[in-house]
């Protein structure tokens, strides 16, 4: 890979997925999107366990991506305690067309 489609994809990303503020927030969301896909959504407690961030930095993104609507959190159906987060409906479209233009 060049560093020129390197380039390339990093305008991308700032272009379509302009909610991204960091790559832990970028790290986060696909892990997100990846659990949802094989419909196994995934709590605070799994996503830390993933290493993505420290537990207070990945509670303050995780914040943060909820109050900018790139993320929603639901109660789990088996133990109403916990809570699954998932992408929206916004942020799945920005990361289709992102995926189609910087990977076709």
């Amino acid at each position: 890979m060049s560093f020129q489609r390197l380039r390339t994809l990093s305008i991308a990303r700032r272009e379509l997925l302009p909610f991204v503020g960091s790559l832990e927030e970028h790290d986060i969301l696909i892990a997100i999107g990846a659990a949802d896909e094989v419909l196994c959504p995934l709590g605070f407690k799994q996503l830390g366990l993933l290493k993505l961030a420290p537990p207070s930095t990945l509670q303050r993104r995780l914040k943060k991506l909820l109050l900018n609507r790139t993320i929603k959190k639901a109660a789990q159906r088996i133990d109403g305690r916990r809570v699954a987060y998932s992408l929206t409906t916004r942020t799945l479209a920005a990361y289709k067309q992102f995926i189609l233009q910087s990977f076709h």
